[in-house]
């Protein structure tokens, strides 16, 4: 197969070579460049050849069409382009659309001349937008030779054509262009250049300046927004030298100067020294709405030197009697919380005063960091603890997975306390493991009380549901095989969560078990069976029933309840419908089908419930009848070939209201 493909690329090569030096290729009418118009295209993406790339590009056409095959050869040229490209791309700058592609190009080829070539159009170019473009891409390039030509459009009437020219200032003069983006008066729409300017000197070593720009830009009558993230980079380009503007912004009574000043100290990498200084206005915040926003910016930063002074100090914040500083101070564990906040977490969380605080204290243990530590006092905490702070614990076991405790919360579930027992049963189905599933089991079969059997059977499945399915299924299988008829019954639900071929085999053998009640609770497993990946294995067993047990009804229903809910071909669920129908002795059976037909309408599915228009039982001619209508509905109008079988039922069903509905289908066909 290879080799032929290999030879059809030999033969259609040249044809390809020929068209694509061919000058006038543009002039094919419509449907020869449909049709060839491939060849040139794959010809130019195994080319590395300009002088066919320009052929494509020098005709002035540029349709629809032909700037779709033109812009192939733009986007080749942009990495095989020389300058030899140059006088025929500069051309192209001022038509519309292909302008930009010729821009595209530029960009890449190498060689001042590219520089020279657009610099020197720029005088010519009446249109601002093409204008603006060819200064981006003078931009884009960085010659520093460009930076005189960006320079004479600063002053240029169009705004767009002024904002391109100072980016392509900013990425060409480098020092030299200090001193324009340090105007007091700086026009806002120079502001992007300016950060632009900024960085490059910044990348470059020379901080003095980009510090200039930047303080410049925080006072300068431009944008809000755009003062406001020149402070920022104020702040952040000086490092630890930063740290006094930072805490003059945290001070400030100014709301926008006071959010940078948030934002920043989040991010400022001068360690513990940014912390101490914001703690140290922490102390002097007085307002608590502040107090609680700076709370929280000192809760996101998570070093470990900072961690040690900052833990202490939000402690005392849990307390606090303001709510909204209470709540910011439990939040900010979230982040840099350790075991030694643990107790007073439990406490805001345990108390009744305020829900929101009780809410907002559980949801940060749940997602706190200092896995082992934290981990281990939650578990010291479940052995220790009162009541209620018992019950947090086992249910931040259960939140946070902490299998290591689950010896501990195996002796809950047989605690003296019904509450205890209750929360541990259902955190043990989120932290069992497959050697946990006995003692499970043997709490299941052993409890006294239904309430306590329904429990550890949900806890059972809750378990079931993480566990590898085949080895889960084997752990079930070797206590359900000891176990009574009753129990049997119970743990066959749990091979129906569980899936896989293991439970599907223990289920099958169940239902030709000599029990009745063994029987007909596998049987009703089968039919109610949840998971998509078994279902080949289950439709087998199904269709097995419905052909040798006396559960043929239960067995069809549980096989066409499977082309009725789960994912499948269409021929696929055209062949369960059938097999049921072909297996049925009862019309209510039969009947199922249709309903599959109407959930999964299409002209297939009408096609098969038109064949049992014909049938012998009135039941099933009606209910096909009303079915075709069904599909028809849901269909486009003339998307079948219904008329036929639609006049039918307009002349021979006894269904009036039907009858009218085909009629409305009838005059749309």
């Amino acid at each position: 197969m290879k080799q032929i493909f290999n030879l059809i690329l030999v033969l259609l090569f040249p044809v390809c070579a020929a068209f694509a030096q061919d000058p006038d290729w543009y002039k094919l009418s419509d449907d020869a460049l449909n049709s060839k118009g491939a060849e040139i295209i794959r010809k130019l993406l195994n080319s590395t050849n300009e002088a066919e790339m320009l052929v494509i590009v020098k005709p002035s056409t540029n349709d629809d069409l032909r700037l779709r095959i033109k812009i192939y050869a733009y986007k080749r040229l942009a990495i095989y382009g020389t300058k030899a490209a140059v006088p025929v791309l500069v051309e192209k700058l001022e038509i519309p659309k292909e302008g930009f592609y010729a821009r595209y190009a530029l960009e890449s080829i190498p060689g001042k001349e590219v520089d020279a070539a657009l610099c020197e159009i720029t005088g010519s170019v009446k249109k601002p937008e093409v204008l603006a473009g060819i200064l981006t891409t003078l931009g884009v390039r960085t010659n520093p030779e460009s930076a005189v030509t960006a320079k004479s459009f600063l002053t240029h009437a169009d705004p767009n054509v002024k904002q391109s020219a100072a980016y392509a200032y900013a990425s060409t003069a480098g020092i030299a262009a200090v001193d324009f983006f340090t105007q007091k008066q700086l026009d806002s729409l120079f502001a992007d250049s300016a950060f632009l300017l900024a960085e490059i000197l910044a990348s470059k070593g020379d901080m003095a300046n980009a510090l200039k720009i930047y303080d410049t830009l925080s006072v300068a009558g431009i944008k809000p927004y755009q003062k406001e993230a020149a402070l920022a980079q104020s702040i952040l380009a000086r490092g630890e030298k930063g740290i006094d503007l930072l805490v003059a912004q945290l001070s400030s009574e100014l709301p926008a100067n006071f959010d940078v000043g948030l934002k920043v100290a989040r991010e400022l990498p001068a360690g513990v020294a940014v912390t101490k200084s914001m703690l140290a206005v922490l102390d002097k915040q007085t307002d608590s709405i502040r107090k609680a926003k700076l709370i929280r910016s000192i809760g996101d930063r998570k070093d470990n030197e900072s961690k040690k002074i900052s833990v202490p100090v939000l402690s005392e914040f849990v307390k606090s009697g303001d709510e909204t500083v209470r709540i910011a101070a439990i939040e900010s564990f979230k982040n840099i919380g350790d075991s030694s906040v643990l107790p007073i977490l439990i406490d805001a969380a345990k108390q009744k005063e305020s829900a929101k605080v009780a809410q907002v204290a559980l949801w940060t243990l749940q997602n706190m960091p200092g896995k082992d530590d934290v981990n281990t006092a939650i578990g010291e905490l479940l052995v220790k603890g009162d009541k209620a702070a018992r019950i947090i614990a086992i249910n931040l076991i259960k939140e946070r997975r902490i299998t290591s405790a689950y010896p501990i919360l195996n002796k809950s579930l047989i605690d003296p306390d019904a509450g205890i027992v209750a929360a541990a049963t259902d955190a043990i189905g989120q932290t069992a493991g497959l050697d946990d599933l006995p003692l499970i089991l043997d709490l299941f079969i052993k409890a006294q009380k239904q309430e306590d059997s329904d429990k550890y059977l949900v806890a059972l499945k809750s378990a079931c549901t993480r566990l590898p399915q085949n080895a889960a299924a084997a752990k079930v299988f070797d206590v359900f095989e000891k176990s009574p008829v009753p129990v049997k019954v119970k743990l066959l639900e749990v091979f129906n969560v569980i899936g896989g071929k293991k439970s599907v085999e223990i289920v099958e053998r169940c239902a030709w078990e000599d029990a009745v009640e063994v029987q007909n609770k596998a049987t009703e497993i089968l039919g109610k069976w949840v998971s998509q990946n078994d279902i080949e294995l289950i439709a087998a067993v199904c269709l097995k029933l419905a052909k040798d047990s006396k559960y043929k009804n239960r067995g069809l229903r549980g096989y066409i309840r499977l082309a009725r809910q789960f994912s499948m071909k269409e021929e696929d669920r055209l062949k369960f419908c059938q097999n049921v129908y072909d297996l049925a002795s009862r019309d209510e059976e039969r009947l199922l089908i249709f309903d599959v037909y109407v959930r999964y309408p299409s002209p297939k599915m009408l096609d098969a419930a038109a064949k049992y228009f014909d049938s012998d039982s009135e039941k099933v001619r009606e209910k096909a009848a009303e079915t075709i209508v069904a599909i028809a509905e849901k269909l486009p109008a003339k998307s079948h070939k219904a008329a036929s079988v639609i006049k039918r039922i307009i002349d021979e069903s006894k269904n009036e209201t039907l009858k009218e509905k085909a009629k409305r289908i009838f005059e749309k066909q």
